[in-house]
């Protein structure tokens, strides 16, 4: 540590204090540092993926059109989307669902003596002109009915490295026909998880509601309707853990989300389609959103 003293004109002093000084730069030399910090951060990330758009569209599937980042979101609140574009559910596994406006729900044909085999081309699941039947023979117990006991599947799927909610709203409902006095209520819905969701789809994945309390509402076949959707964004999902269990692709990695429609002929007995209910349209959209848990 340096003293200091008095500056002075006389040589002598001026000397010694210069050569202090060098032998202070010599003794201290400068110093100087690099910090780095390597720093990695993955963000909670949830990819939704089925169809870009319905048939008639010219959707295609599989696609993934939406990419939800939950980071700094707040729990119970919409995750940001970095895509813009939002997707249609698809029938198993990745056909587009058609938007019901060209054509009808096909039939199916119960208790024929022989025949009645419904031929689906394209395989949509809509009964129009490029479909058939064959021939069929028909006694006192033969019956008609809309394909699959009048019950409709819709699958999306989801990947993600970190917990989710899933919300959804029934809404625009749509009647015509016969079916005008029809509602929400006339719509059965369950929603339930796969996994793996086929032989080819989640063989690395987990079921995601593992630590959280899984499906709130459509957790059963019969106790719940459209009905339930139609006030708002509602909860239908609380989940507790990320769908990837081991390293693979996002469809290895993907549980599949199945929603099922059931048509009410009555809101009181749950009735199901007979001719008797005649002909029209009842329709609603059901949105889902990806939520912080």
């Amino acid at each position: 540590m340096f003293r200091t003293a008095k500056l002075s004109q006389w040589g002598g002093l001026k000397t010694g204090l210069m050569s202090c000084v060098f032998a202070g730069a010599v003794l201290f030399q400068a110093q100087a540092s690099v910090l780095d910090r390597p720093f990695f951060n993955a963000s909670s990330v949830v990819i939704v993926f089925s169809g870009g758009n319905f048939i008639e569209n010219g959707g295609v599937a599989p696609l993934a059109h939406d990419f939800v980042l939950l980071d700094n979101v707040s729990s119970g609140s919409a995750g940001n989307d970095l895509i813009a574009q939002d997707g249609v559910p698809v029938n198993f596994p990745f056909d587009p669902i058609s938007d019901g406006t060209s054509s009808g729900w096909p039939f199916q044909i119960a208790g024929q003596t022989f025949g009645g085999v419904y031929n689906n081309n394209p395989s949509f699941q809509v009964l129009d002109a490029n479909d058939s039947y064959t021939a069929f023979g028909i006694d006192g117990s033969t019956d008609i009915d809309l394909l699959g006991n009048n019950v409709r599947f819709a699958w999306f799927f989801v990947t993600s490295n970190a917990a989710f909610d899933i919300y959804a709203e029934a809404s625009n409902l749509t009647t015509s026909g016969d079916f005008t006095g029809l509602d929400y209520s006339n719509i059965g819905y369950q929603i339930v998880e796969r996994s793996p969701a086929s032989a080819s789809i989640g063989q690395r994945s987990q079921l995601a509601s593992i630590g959280g309390a899984g499906f709130v509402i459509g957790n059963n076949a019969n106790g719940f309707t459209l009905d339930d959707l139609s006030g708002g964004q509602t909860k239908v999902y609380d989940g507790g853990r990320r769908t990837a269990r081991t390293r693979g692709s996002i469809v290895q990695q993907a549980t599949g989300f199945a929603s099922i429609y059931r048509l009410r002929g009555s809101p009181v007995t749950g009735n199901n389609y007979d001719f008797s209910l005649g002909t029209g349209i009842l329709s609603a959209d059901v949105t889902y959103t990806v939520f912080a848990p």
